[in-house]
């Protein structure tokens, strides 16, 4: 009886790159799927309190809406948030008063303005 002492064949090493290639891809995809949950924009689990903390929350859902949607420009309405889903209406709503507003882009500076019953945005 006499054993194959010739090492591996092409045909095997071809199988063994094939297997590690995937598994490469495999990690690689599974690593940059938790990287972009990571960095998605948390919704709290409260209302917001007052009528800055509504502004901060437009413009918090903008950074992520037009990173996505850059072809809306530099005017982000309310409106086009709550359809996309990136803001709920209980985040523009203090006290039962119910705010809309606008986010105005300008050289990377995100500015919100809301208009609501009890109060407006200065420059609205």
């Amino acid at each position: 009886m006499t054993l194959n002492n010739h090492g591996w064949g092409l045909r095997e090493m071809l199988f063994i790159c094939a297997g590690i290639l995937f598994c490469v891809l495999f990690v690689a995809v599974m690593i940059n799927n938790l990287y972009d949950g990571l960095t998605e924009t948390q919704k709290p689990d409260t209302a917001p309190k007052t009528y800055v903390d509504v502004e901060d929350k437009l413009e918090e859902a903008a950074r992520v809406f037009h990173r996505r949607h850059e072809e809306y420009g530099n005017l982000i309405i309310s409106e086009d948030l709550l359809d996309e889903g990136y803001i709920t209406e209980e985040d523009l709503t203090v006290n039962g008063d119910f705010c809309s507003g606008y986010i105005l882009i300008e050289k990377n500076t995100f500015s919100s303005y809301i208009s609501c019953n009890n109060y407006e945005t200065e420059g609205y």
